[in-house]
């Protein structure tokens, strides 16, 4: 059986956990993408499990209609909007899953989009999120190290569109404490090996995929304390995270 996605530790993680719950609960479960991009990591776990329901939130017109065109014949939504407020603006009931991939580092109201993800869970629901540092560690071009300048510059005066800057990991852990999440598993994940993979031959990418996850976990369980420092090392920062419950 092909893998859920390819390219990234962290997504594959994530979808590999995704199914585990899927597994276990059932087909009925419903997952919400804030921020999907051209939803992509979700063609084969859609394919596999067609029960699911999925809905992506995307502000780029032109990835919602690719998204929508990958996700055809799915129970799939695309809405096209950013991802804040959601609830009983764009959505009307919580979810049981909600996503973040590769998308935090991006966003520019971003207490207001953690906020706005609560407000879509409800007490047995999972949020997970990754965030990634390669933008600012390791531009891979001058127009990516122009838009770590110039995205916060112009974000304040309406144009989020390319908007990126640095989660420090203290800031972080302070929002998510403000919007009332609590942590149940973090990892790190897309060491350098990420660049070596795109130089593997076609017919021995899953191979790799798979080994190359299976060594980042194994460094994970040796429990290496993690800095903002670290991230030029470990580009991407992934969490799983509950509602706090109302009661605390």
């Amino acid at each position: 059986m092909s893998l859920l996605t390819s390219g990234n530790t962290a997504k594959l993680y994530c979808l590999n956990w995704i199914e585990q719950i899927i597994q276990q609960k059932g087909e009925s479960i419903r997952i919400l993408d804030a921020g999907c991009g051209r939803a992509a990591n979700f063609i084969e776990l859609l394919r596999r499990y067609p029960g699911v329901t999925y809905t992506g939130i995307e502000p780029n017109p032109a990835a919602c209609v690719t998204a929508q065109r990958n996700l055809e014949g799915f129970k799939a939504t695309i809405i096209n909007d950013y991802a804040y407020d959601m609830m009983g603006r764009l959505v009307d009931s919580p979810f049981d899953v909600v996503l973040s991939f590769s998308v935090f580092e991006h966003v520019y109201r971003r207490q207001k989009y953690l906020d706005s993800v609560v407000n879509c869970m409800h007490d047995d629901s999972y949020f997970l999120i990754n965030y990634d540092a390669g933008h600012f560690m390791a531009p891979a071009t001058l127009k990516e190290a122009a838009k770590n300048i110039i995205g916060p510059l112009i974000a304040p005066l309406g144009m989020e569109r390319y908007y990126q800057r640095f989660v420090p990991e203290a800031d972080f852990r302070l929002m998510l404490d403000t919007a009332g999440l609590v942590i149940t598993e973090v990892k790190s994940f897309n060491t350098r090996m990420k660049g070596i993979h795109k130089h593997v031959p076609d017919a021995h990418k899953e191979a790799h995929m798979q080994r190359w996850l299976d060594y980042e976990l194994w460094l994970n369980e040796l429990k290496i304390p993690y800095e903002d420092k670290d991230a030029r090392t470990w580009f991407t920062r992934n969490y799983i995270l509950r509602r706090q419950p109302h009661n605390q």
